[in-house]
């Protein structure tokens, strides 16, 4: 049950921080709002990890490689994800990108964990709610395909890296948000400037702590149960996008997305009563 609370925190988590980063990149460039995002979340995130875990221990250090290895992953992620927004139609590449929770349930069934028929269709339910809610309609062009698969699979490769690290799952955020900062930083000086306009600040501030709180949700519910099931869960982000937009911005989600979100609702509470 934690396990799916902790991956739909980390949803929530996302979905918020993207809608603050969308208007913050429409001001300024993509690798200026992610310096921001990965700055504010290893500020937040090191002195935490440090003082409630300390340095890995020498037996942690191969899982402390992978939780760097995330930081990788997840700075290639965020790139082509942002990447392909900018060239693409958008409904196409959240659906695509969504799918990277099917992608970590596939590999962690192959490498040995236990799924039931049942389980299974619970999981598919939630993976074909977060394809319907994330595609907001026909696509107008398939601009932007490669730049989503990319992003998908590199996003799933992040989330693999910590479902197999030992490190602790503070010690896991903390890492691989320094990693990502540490990549982000030359390539934003190189390339351009560093600085978010003013008026912006508070969005992409907001926005970094959100999407720590979603990098901290997503290892811990790796931490607490089956990764098919964290992975699955933690990737309903365009669900609560929509959620969000009809709440808040007044938006009308359209039928596929209704389905979806009842897709959604149907895989969660059978995962509930069965995990």
């Amino acid at each position: 049950m934690f396990t799916i609370l902790s991956g739909l925190l980390t949803a929530l988590s996302f979905a918020t921080s993207d809608m603050l980063s969308q208007r913050v990149t429409r001001e300024t460039r993509p690798l200026e709002q992610m310096l921001w995002v990965f700055a504010t979340g290893a500020i937040i995130i090191v002195p935490v990890a440090l003082v409630f875990e300390g340095l890995p221990d020498a037996w942690e250090w191969r899982g402390a490689g992978l939780a760097a290895l995330a930081g990788v992953t997840y700075f290639t992620h965020l790139f082509c994800l942002l990447h392909g927004l900018r060239v693409g139609d958008l409904g196409l590449v959240c659906a695509l990108t969504s799918l990277q929770g099917a992608y970590v349930a596939i590999v962690v069934v192959i490498l040995g964990e236990p799924v039931t028929p049942l389980l299974a269709f619970a999981l598919c339910l939630c993976v074909v709610g977060a394809v319907l809610t994330s595609f907001e309609g026909k696509a107008k062009s398939t601009k932007g395909a490669l730049w989503a698969i990319a992003a998908g699979v590199t996003g799933a490769a992040g989330m693999l890296c910590f479902v197999y690290s030992d490190a602790g799952w503070l010690s896991q955020a903390a890492i691989s948000r320094t990693v990502s900062l540490a990549i982000t930083l030359p390539v934003a000086l190189l390339t351009g400037s560093v600085m978010v306009p003013k008026a912006f600040r508070g969005r992409a501030v907001a926005a970094g702590a959100l999407e720590l709180s979603g990098i901290v949700f997503l290892s811990l519910a790796f931490t607490l149960g089956l990764p098919a099931v964290g992975g699955v869960t933690a990737t309903q982000y365009g669900t609560f996008a929509v959620i969000l937009g009809f709440v808040l911005l007044h938006e009308r989600p359209r039928r596929h997305q209704w389905v979806g979100i009842v897709c959604t609702i149907g895989g969660v509470s059978l995962l509930a009563a069965i995990v």
